[in-house]
């Protein structure tokens, strides 16, 4: 007797753990069911930042090349993240910084907005630098990408290099 009454016990124990007030497709007050499917709930942006260093270097000639044309590099940083849901990317964002025509350390902001990372993103967001000469008609320059997790960015900084193929 004593084994079937702990056994009751136990389940009903379980259903009561189980057991909400309101059923899975209960109503807001005030708010239509054909409202509450079509209006996702608006969400406040919750602003992040996670600066890093970024060392951009450049051949002696691509220093000479922008010079003579007037012209300077841009900097281009993309976060994303790998979305939840499906397949692909999450856009968390951009920023773009134009600097001189010499070897310098860069300090990107990293911002982005922890609240769509927390809904949309799994996994760390990421980074990806990449620069390019910001005037028409000017040397034309190769330059390597840095792609990284953010969160290691902030350890270990990022490096870009550039080499000039034609003026």
């Amino acid at each position: 007797m004593t084994r079937l009454t702990a056994f009751f016990l136990a389940v009903l124990l379980l259903v009561a753990c189980g057991h909400s007030r309101e059923p899975a497709g209960a109503m807001v007050p005030g708010v239509s069911e054909a409202a509450s499917l079509a209006e996702p709930a608006s969400h406040e942006p919750r602003p992040a930042a996670l600066p890093f260093r970024l060392d951009v270097t450049m051949s002696g000639d691509v220093h000479q090349a922008l010079d003579a044309a007037g012209a300077r590099l841009a900097i281009q940083a993309d976060y994303s993240g790998k979305a939840r849901r499906g397949k692909g990317l999450v856009s968390l964002g951009a920023e773009t910084r134009d600097i001189s025509a010499r070897d310098q350390s860069i300090t990107l902001a990293g911002r982005f907005d922890a609240g769509q990372v927390a809904r949309e993103v799994s996994g760390d967001p990421k980074v990806k630098v990449s620069a390019a000469v910001n005037a028409e008609g000017g040397p034309v320059v190769y330059c390597t990408e840095f792609e990284e997790a953010l969160p290691i960015a902030v350890e270990t900084g990022g490096y870009i290099h550039c080499e000039l193929i034609s003026e």
